[in-house]
């Protein structure tokens, strides 16, 4: 039976069953038909857009079937098509889970952001791609006492964890700072103030940077002088995420971050260069021993495909023809055959052969 069957497979696999035996021939069809069509991924429909500020808008998706659904500080991967380039970028749920299956997404418009702009131009009807749920960013089980600290669209977790301790009628005790210029407009602080209305086990505290400056490691414990007590959770730019670890820097098993955006890590100048080759025709850059392939190529003027910047979407993975890596994250080395690798968290030890679909390049 099982010579049989790899007989079969083998049969269905011949190319004169083209394009009978090409599930890409089907997905292309099928999204004809309708857009959120995905013999294999999550793709979804725009139902409704909301304009909140000039910069900040939300959108409101129905994925298709293969959505497995998201718990609240999670987040998904957005697939846009920019410039004839599919794209990808990690945006957080900011609706806790609904009995409709819808999702909302609130994003920024980041100045020279690609996706960010182009997610703002998305209307009503359209399709996207999605990714399953990721991340751990969730609160820990119990009822220990919680801070939510915030700035910018770094709410958006913060929402979707609020909003479902509020719809369960917790009795656990959340406190939530969320900072953000008052002369532009506090992201979401109307939505904010309503459920603090709502739910008695929210204390709300807006900070107006504009008003008051930035905000400080001593103002987190006037705002919440139980701080000490409560389990944190901190999003938004990394420089405002620097400040609430210096905070926590003697209690670090106490505060869980979500990273906020993307920056490049900092390689020493000393650091040995290695040539990454790329496709054909043949593209070529450099990156030196601890820099990652994603900074190297965009230094270089590429425009890779990724999402979350630190290995957990795996937007940017692609395959190595030959060459070693060094993985960032465990220090693990790579052979020097064909596999597959995520260039935000890799770091070349040799010189490297990339497929040309990893940066997107021209075929």
């Amino acid at each position: 039976m099982r010579a049989m069957g790899g007989a079969m497979l083998r049969l269905w696999r011949h190319p004169l069953l083209a394009p009978l035996n090409d599930a890409y021939a089907w997905e292309r069809i099928g999204r004809l038909l309708r857009g959120d069509f995905s013999l294999t991924g999550v793709r979804a429909t725009v139902v409704a857009v909301e304009q909140h500020q000039p910069d900040l808008k939300s959108i409101w998706l129905r994925p298709n079937r293969r959505f497995r659904g998201f718990l609240p500080g999670q987040h998904v991967a957005l697939e846009l098509t920019v410039i004839g380039v599919q794209q990808t970028r990690c945006f957080s749920c900011s609706q806790a889970p609904r009995a409709d299956g819808l999702i909302r997404l609130t994003i920024k418009r980041q100045p020279g952001g690609a996706v960010s702009t182009a997610a703002h131009r998305l209307e009503v009807g359209q399709a996207v791609g999605l990714s399953q749920a990721q991340g751990h960013f969730t609160p820990p089980p119990g009822d220990q006492p919680l801070l939510l600290i915030s700035a910018g669209s770094g709410v958006t977790p913060m929402l979707a964890i609020v909003q479902e301790l509020a719809e369960a009628a917790s009795s656990r005790s959340v406190a939530l700072i969320h900072c953000g210029n008052g002369g532009n407009g506090i992201a979401c602080a109307d939505e904010l103030r309503s459920l603090a209305e709502r739910w008695p086990g929210l204390q709300l505290h807006l900070y107006d940077s504009s008003a008051s400056g930035r905000l400080r490691s001593e103002q987190i414990a006037a705002c919440v002088p139980d701080w000490q007590q409560r389990y944190a959770m901190v999003c938004g730019p990394e420089g405002f995420m620097a400040m609430v670890r210096q905070h926590y820097a003697e209690r670090p098993k106490q505060l869980q971050q979500e990273h906020f955006g993307y920056a490049a890590a900092p390689v020493s100048d000393d650091a040995p260069l290695h040539t990454v080759r790329l496709g054909q025709p043949e593209q070529v850059f450099t990156a030196a021993a601890g820099q990652s392939l994603l900074d190297a190529a965009r230094a270089a003027g590429m425009q890779p495909r990724y999402g979350c910047g630190k290995g957990i979407c795996r937007s940017c993975q692609c395959r190595k023809r030959s060459g070693s890596v060094r993985n960032l994250l465990t220090g693990a080395i790579s052979g020097n055959g064909e596999e597959l690798i995520q260039l935000c968290i890799s770091t070349p030890l040799s010189a490297l052969q990339l497929d040309a679909q990893a940066t997107g390049a021209a075929r």
